[in-house]
């Protein structure tokens, strides 16, 4: 199975954001410990690449990169194991070096012009981020209409308690992170395993 029939199938980013790589592994490990399969570590703390080299090892299991800003970290992720880029803009070096190494690649977007040059550029997912800020579910109903052959992924705002119906708009996958990991990355490991299975629970459910 490739990078983005894995993607479809599992649907549900954890992002893992975190102050320092102990956290962030500790994070990931109870994501996936709850059956969570696509886990997004963001380039936003120092050590972010040892947690990813960590997780590549993990089998059934695709793990990325997050908030990658430029082609050095994308490279830096992608010598780590990351196998997939995720960035919260739209870069032309960053997409063209996933694409000739191999790597899924998201790119962030939010009005219809910047949405259709990334998927252009040959972004495999537009990011709509911060989706809840400019109309949340609707607005991606609204941006699908017009351009229902993008792939595209919400996040920022997205909960636990909304997810899905950002999926039955359209979306093709969704991030969740403080709804599932807390906002301060002190909710206990068991805690967000079984948020995790409650993830899982509800996605078999809608089918």
């Amino acid at each position: 199975m490739n990078s983005m029939d894995f993607v479809k199938k599992n649907r549900v980013f954890a992002v893992i954001r975190a102050e320092n790589p102990e956290n962030a592994l500790r994070l990931a490990e109870a994501c996936i410990e709850g059956g969570l399969k696509l886990i997004e570590i963001t380039f936003s703390f120092p050590g972010a690449e040892e947690v990813i080299e960590k997780l590549s090892k993990i089998n059934d299991i695709l793990t990325g990169a997050g908030t990658v800003l430029n082609v050095d970290m994308a490279r830096s992720a992608a010598n780590s194991g990351a196998r997939f880029i995720i960035s919260p803009h739209t870069d032309r070096e960053i997409i063209s070096y996933a694409k000739s190494n191999g790597l899924l690649v998201v790119s962030g977007a939010l009005t219809s012009n910047e949405i259709l040059k990334a998927w252009n550029l040959g972004a495999d997912l537009v990011k709509i981020f911060p989706v809840q800020s400019v109309g949340g579910v609707s607005y991606i109903k609204a941006i699908k209409e017009p351009l229902p052959f993008i792939e595209v992924m919400a996040t920022g705002g997205v909960t636990m308690e909304n997810f899905t119906d950002f999926l039955q708009a359209g979306a093709t996958a969704v991030g969740l992170s403080s709804s599932l990991i807390g906002g301060n990355g002190l909710v206990g490991s068991k805690a967000i395993s079984q948020r995790a299975r409650r993830v899982i629970q509800i996605l078999s459910e809608l089918g």
